[in-house]
């Protein structure tokens, strides 16, 4: 199966690989270990080094690849394997989704402890997609992206997943010698900066304080250097997605952002308290979500849910809320969130998962509390990464509408 050599640190073996790992890493086994392999694909024999050792798991480089995957593709970018942004560019793209599907199932099997079945995945284009980056100045003077695992950068002359705006103006800085001298004087002193660009509009923190993005035929604003969507093509699917069959009289953005979501839930339902920790997102929502009954809310989820404002949501002849949106961070929502939902008298959840993981983890928690999983959807999000984004609708299931008296409908 294997054969070892050396110390560990340069143990080699020669292994198959079994599946993806959520972060694009191949994995195989041995000696009951769990081997993380960079660059490969499941079904190929491999010739690996252990470079990192953890006692139950390890780290390994590619050395060669004895039985390649009839999936295998040469990737389109000169610098794919150091710079870290990208990690399947080797797979074809169709093999990509259906790897990451099944990832996905196998996660929620382990975690959720059931099987959603088939998953369906919305997908868009696989190059050329990317609206927002953030880019390094180089050790050579120049402008890319971080190399994986490692606090270097590596120069990009292009870069094939960013959209052409952004594309054209990164080839045209790093045709120059060195542009880093030149952006630090135009656009401040700093060691990296974002840019983001939609069709010919571009930009640049540092020289633009606010950007404009068009999403599901909706115009938003919101700080350049602040986190907004990276695909807008996909954005707008999922948008499409959340806000299908909502209506009612009181909804909850909780994570609300610049207000992607809220700016039109609002115009679906009687009232909507938006809720976001990061102040500037929050005022970027502020001018993106109008409404008569919008309420701006300058806290964390937990701070919010706590509050009077929040009300007790039936909990104790509070009003009951008809939809709640959340679209936590990559750990998911926290316990303290997971009991609130639970007990909370609620119509339907709107859950949008960035981490497959902590997905699951909450869906099973929901599930025991008597939540019912109406629909789970992926999004193809950043394709040649191991990334993937994930929308679940939740609805009362009998003992939770038994428990609040209400048949809701939806």
């Amino acid at each position: 199966m294997a054969y070892h050599s050396g110390s560990m640190a340069e143990e080699t073996l020669t292994l198959t690989v079994q599946k993806l790992a959520t972060g694009g890493d191949g994995i195989a086994f041995s000696d009951g270990r769990v081997i993380f392999i960079p660059l490969t694909i499941p079904g190929e024999t491999v010739v690996c080094r252990i470079i990192a050792d953890f006692h139950d798991y390890a780290k390994a480089e590619l050395l060669e690849v004895i039985e390649p995957s009839p999936a295998r593709v040469t990737p389109p970018c000169p610098i794919f394997g150091q710079c870290g942004g990208c990690k399947l560019q080797h797979i074809s793209i169709e093999r990509q989704r259906e790897l990451k599907a099944e990832s996905v199932r196998e996660t929620f099997t382990r975690t959720a402890k059931f099987d959603p079945g088939p998953i369906p995945l919305k997908s868009g284009a696989p190059y050329g997609y990317r609206n927002r980056a953030e880019l390094h100045f180089t050790g050579d003077h120049g402008i890319g992206f971080m190399v994986g695992e490692s606090s270097a950068s590596v120069r990009a002359r292009n870069c094939p997943i960013v959209v052409q705006s952004i594309a054209s103006w990164l080839h045209g800085q790093n045709r120059k010698a060195k542009p880093e001298r030149e952006i630090r004087a135009a656009y401040g002193d700093r060691d990296r900066f974002t840019i983001f660009g939609q069709d010919e509009r571009l930009y640049i923190e540092g020289r633009d304080a606010t950007a404009r993005a068009t999403v599901a035929g909706q115009e938003y604003s919101f700080p350049v250097k602040h986190f907004f969507q990276s695909n807008i093509e996909m954005a707008s699917a999922l948008v499409e997605d959340v806000v299908e069959g909502v209506s009612g009289e009181r909804a909850v953005d909780l994570y609300c952002g610049s207000g992607l979501f809220a700016k039109r839930l609002a115009a679906l339902c009687g009232e909507i308290a938006c809720v976001e920790s990061d102040v500037a997102a929050l005022e970027a929502a502020r001018n993106n979500v109008k409404g008569r009954k919008v309420s701006f809310h300058a806290r964390n989820a937990e701070e919010w849910v706590r509050s009077g404002t929040a009300g007790t949501a039936g909990i104790a002849g509070g009003s009951p809320i008809d939809w709640v949106t959340v679209d936590p961070p990559r750990t998911g929502l926290s316990a303290e969130l997971r009991a609130w939902l639970s007990r909370a008298d609620i119509g339907a959840i709107n859950y949008v998962s960035c981490d497959p993981v902590t997905l699951a983890r909450d869906l099973r928690e929901l599930k025991d509390a008597g939540w019912q999983i109406k629909s789970l959807c992926l999004y193809d999000f950043y394709p040649q990464t191991g990334r993937i984004e994930a929308f679940a609708r939740l609805v009362s299931g009998e003992e939770r509408r038994k428990k609040h008296g209400k048949d809701w409908s939806l």
